[in-house]
């Protein structure tokens, strides 16, 4: 069915356009044959994923509440579901991308870890989520950068599959929290801010306004700074010294400014590179991330633009069947010679199914299977809870027949069950 309103329909654009960018780096690359950066990787390398996780906040903050956050057991039990399903998926996926030697790093294994650690925070204030997410994105790259040394390295190449989950473990959780190109305990500043954004009221113009003017504050600070820095004060000779070292011939430069560090010094940390995880390249990528969502609620407001989006938007309602059908795409080899004519099937194969499935079927596919995941979870919780209360009442019969004490509780947790399926 149609997304009939500003907000949704600004949101799923959103993740729309952040898919669409991801897919462009996939297809496309980092470099070109003459070792340039591609313009992909320039416009969408790190800010598309930033945006995707971001969102993803606001997706999550949705479906625990939104402006009166639900942090009940029940609820809780729900997002672990669907973080343990949409992993489960994940992992399914790395077994096609590891057999034809793709270079996507698939993230859906990063996500699950990011929502089981943003159980925590779903209790917590807007402005403190905010908070914490600028924290993180100053605090978090150096806690990546020192913890690398300590937490093993996975023993597995390329993306983790379930095979990994036994084999491997410590590695496997080292790669998801500091290893993999999509670094957990960084990440979450992009889940944090995406929770407060989605506790806000996105229907209010001037909100969406404020997240603008924020988000591209921060983007451009974070960028300018950090380009003084490299520029001006010296550290791009200092990166290029530690980091790139083995850099040679005319594009030497601009290896040192788009290319992700290895991280062996310190000196990381002053790259702006797409996936660094400096702390310039989390602030930069979460401002761009959270203007791009505030333009898209500002312009979805326009009744005509809205319209026009909505293939996009379709897309963006069910980004984990669209972004699995991509990485099984490009695992066929299919069009791989030709990366113009490959990323333009990718986009129209996608908007067209998006547009066609949504209009006619309603949830995506694989989205059903997370949310009947989420939805069973919850049931089994109430369920569990019933018995538990059960268990008590026949135990306060036989021991306290009638104590007044009950009866509140009592009260209190049908009312609390009823508000869960309101």
């Amino acid at each position: 069915m149609p997304l009939s309103t500003p907000r949704i329909a600004g949101v799923d654009v959103a993740r729309g356009v952040a898919l669409l960018g991801m897919f462009s780096v996939h297809v496309f690359g980092a470099f070109e044959p003459d070792d340039s950066p591609t313009v992909a990787w320039q416009l969408a390398g790190g800010r598309s994923s930033a945006t995707f996780a971001l969102v993803a906040g606001v997706g999550l903050a949705f479906t625990t509440g939104g402006r009166t956050p639900r942090t009940d057991r029940g609820s809780l039990a729900a997002v672990a579901a669907r973080a343990l399903t949409v992993g489960l998926i994940g992992l399914l996926l790395g077994y096609a991308s590891n057999a034809a030697g793709l270079e996507v790093d698939v993230i859906l294994a990063f996500y699950a870890l990011l929502f089981l650690l943003a159980l925590p925070l779903l209790a917590l204030r807007t402005r403190t989520l905010a908070y914490v997410a600028l924290g993180l994105g100053v605090v978090a790259p150096f806690l990546v950068q020192l913890l690398r040394g300590a937490l093993p390295e996975p023993a597995f190449e390329g993306d983790p599959t379930l095979q990994d989950v036994v084999t491997d473990p410590a590695g496997l959780l080292g790669d998801l929290l500091v290893h993999g190109d999509y670094p957990v305990l960084a990440w979450t500043a992009y889940l944090c801010a995406g929770l407060a954004i989605g506790r806000l009221d996105l229907f209010d113009r001037r909100v969406a306004t404020r997240l603008l003017t924020a988000g591209l504050a921060l983007a451009a600070a974070s960028w300018l700074v950090c380009s003084l820095w490299l520029l001006r004060w010296g550290g791009l000779a200092r990166l290029q010294e530690n980091e790139f070292h083995d850099a040679t011939g005319p594009h030497a430069r601009d290896e040192a400014l788009w290319d992700t560090p290895d991280g062996e010094t310190w000196w990381a940390m002053v790259s702006r590179a797409p996936h660094s995880t400096s702390p310039f390249d989390v602030l930069h990528t979460l401002g761009a991330a959270t203007a791009l969502l505030a333009a898209v609620l500002l312009l979805t407001r326009i009744t005509v633009v809205r319209r026009a989006l909505l293939p996009l938007a379709a897309a963006g309602s069910m980004p984990l069947t669209l972004y699995t059908a991509h990485v099984l795409f490009l695992a066929t080899g299919a069009l791989n010679g030709s990366p113009d004519l490959q990323y333009a099937v990718l986009v129209a194969g996608s908007l067209l199914f998006a547009a066609g499935w949504r209009f006619t079927r309603g949830r995506g596919p694989l989205e059903a299977l997370v949310a009947g995941a989420a939805r069973r979870a919850k049931a089994w919780e109430r369920d569990r809870r019933g018995q538990d209360r059960r268990g008590q009442g026949g135990r306060g019969q036989g021991s306290a027949q009638g104590s007044p004490a009950e009866a509140p509780v009592e009260r209190s947790d049908r009312t609390e069950s009823q508000d869960q399926h309101r």
